[in-house]
């Protein structure tokens, strides 16, 4: 039994040390934000009872820039969010997207559609963060609102 344990040791090491040749760095500053530091949210989980022709994730990663939301602190102003959308066919097309800097996502909201591969998704944006909006008083609690229209390959976003 000795005599198999060190050739099963060694047959064990030599797998993970090949397997290391495989890992690669990430040098996109937007992957490595959206990996690091986002909050997904799937968006397919919501309206279950409006059936979803694409599948839809929407990640929000806290936006860099300087800004005058704190006074005398930090905190997140606003939020860049990517949006990655992908058919449910055997071979799909997957797209992903930039949507912008906004304070706030506060709410999303699917329209029943019967069109193949299309989604239609209501969104209202605070023009702040929630936190920036407690913390400064200053700020105005203002609501945009915007319809979110995607379909393979396209992507398009209006202000209602």
């Amino acid at each position: 039994m000795k005599y198999l344990v060190i050739p099963f040791m060694t047959l064990i090491l030599s797998c993970s040390v090949n397997a290391n040749d495989k890992v690669e760095k990430i040098y996109d500053p937007h992957l490595v934000n959206i990996l690091m530091f986002s909050e997904m949210a799937e968006l397919n989980k919501l309206q279950p009872n409006i059936e979803k022709n694409l599948w839809v994730k929407i990640y929000k990663v806290p936006d860099k820039t300087p800004n005058d939301c704190f006074p005398e602190s930090h905190g997140i102003c606003k939020y860049v969010y990517y949006i990655a959308v992908s058919q449910f066919d055997e071979n799909p097309i997957v797209d992903a997207y930039r949507l912008g800097v906004f304070g706030e996502i506060v709410n999303y909201k699917w329209t029943q559609i019967t069109e193949l591969d299309t989604a239609v998704i209501n969104i209202e944006i605070n023009e702040y963060s929630k936190e920036a909006i407690t913390y400064n008083k200053k700020l105005k609690d203002k609501v945009s609102k915007y319809k979110l229209l995607l379909k393979p390959g396209d992507i398009t976003l209006t202000k209602n």
